[in-house]
């Protein structure tokens, strides 16, 4: 019983994350990070009671109940879709959210074989909206100009490109908009200070009549290098009691919680002044469980809960758990299907949604002309 009772702590703990900053309370957020272990213990503990002595099961049901916003944000309580229920009606809209890491740019032998494959894989969508974080393209000799390529090949002939870091103006990083429609306005906003510092970008794209503004954007990630994740293994694999090694990681994901935060509130504010309804797309380095999530994601559709299914894992390392890639979208739109496409060519898997906007969409676009 006492064990039960810690772990209901615990989970009441980290339901409490949409209302407490990181900036405030930083524990809570490595709270949150076990917060699907605290969850299916929650569950067996509630069934062993039913099963043991069903008096005791009303503790776990109770805080099952307490915690259900947060349930609610983590599992798509939706069938898995079939190839049926995917919809390609040419009037609707194709947008994917996707970090490309680069392209590979990175990998020691096949990064133009790995941009070869993630070139068809975004081209065989036929898209109308893509949002990509961790873009690089280039404009030397010999190497690859990415926005120009995709523009091309894609039919996207719009796009913005925040251009957070370059080297000898002809190396660019940072988070790119492409659109099959034009762009009538685009900026950016710094969400941080420093040199390492990323931007959200938004591009005001105009279809069949109807401004929207489309919000892509690369929330602070935990910066670990080869020597950290090397660490993580041996710890997890129990070669080390990582004393030494965890104390850094903590430190590095201590950080990276406060800037999330300070991030999320900025983005949050950003969307709540758009004139137009938004499509917002991004990689949040954030669990659903997290302050950013529900900061950021406000009165905002979440596109997997209305189509997806399970938990939506988007990244392919450290845990199994990490739903960390969303597109959330204005109340207005229908969103018809969520796909996730599982490809390892990147270390997070493209997420996409078809949308069709409806009436009340357009009502909303009227008053804010």
């Amino acid at each position: 019983m006492t064990v039960n009772f810690g772990v209901v702590l615990l989970f009441l703990v980290a339901c409490l994350a949409p209302y407490l900053s990181p900036s405030y309370f930083w524990p809570i957020s490595f709270i949150t990070l076990g917060f699907p272990f605290l969850l299916l213990l929650l569950v067996l503990f509630f069934i062993c009671w039913l099963v043991f002595d069903y008096r005791y099961a009303l503790l776990p049901l109770i805080a099952l109940l307490l915690g259900w916003k947060s349930i609610s944000s983590f599992i798509a309580f939706n069938m898995p879709a079939t190839d049926k229920q995917v919809v390609n009606n040419p009037d609707n809209l194709n947008v994917m959210s996707y970090n490309v890491s680069q392209f590979g740019l990175y990998r020691e032998k096949d990064s133009k074989y790995t941009r070869q494959a993630m070139f068809a894989l975004i081209k065989k969508q036929q898209l109308d909206i893509a949002c990509f974080q961790d873009f690089y393209t280039s404009e030397k000799k010999n190497d690859f100009n990415n926005r120009e390529d995709i523009s091309r090949e894609m039919q996207l002939p719009y796009r913005y490109f925040s251009s957070d870091f370059n080297r000898d103006g002809m190396q660019h990083w940072g988070s790119i908009i492409f659109s099959r429609y034009p762009i009538i306005a685009a900026d950016k906003v710094k969400m941080s200070a420093g040199p390492k510092s990323e931007s959200l970008i938004y591009a005001d794209i105009v279809r069949n009549g109807d401004t929207i503004r489309i919000i892509n954007m690369h929330l602070e990630s935990y910066r670990f290098n080869q020597k950290d994740y090397y660490s993580i293994e041996k710890i997890k694999k129990q070669e080390d009691t990582g004393l030494v090694a965890t104390k850094g990681i903590v430190q590095k994901m201590r950080d990276a919680y406060i800037r999330r935060s300070q991030q999320a509130d900025i983005v949050g504010d950003f969307i709540k002044q758009s004139p137009y309804p938004v499509i917002v797309c991004g990689d949040f380095n954030d669990t659903p469980a997290s302050y950013t999530y529900f900061t950021i994601k406000g009165q905002l559709q979440d596109a997997f809960l209305k189509k997806g299914s399970g938990i939506g894992r988007t990244f392919g390392g450290l845990a199994p758990t990490l739903r960390i890639d969303y597109i959330f979208v204005d109340p207005g739109f229908r969103v018809n299907s969520f796909r996730k496409i599982n490809s390892d060519l990147s270390d997070h898997y493209p997420v996409m949604v078809n949308l069709s906007t409806s009436g009340s969409a357009k009502a909303q676009v009227e008053v804010s002309k």
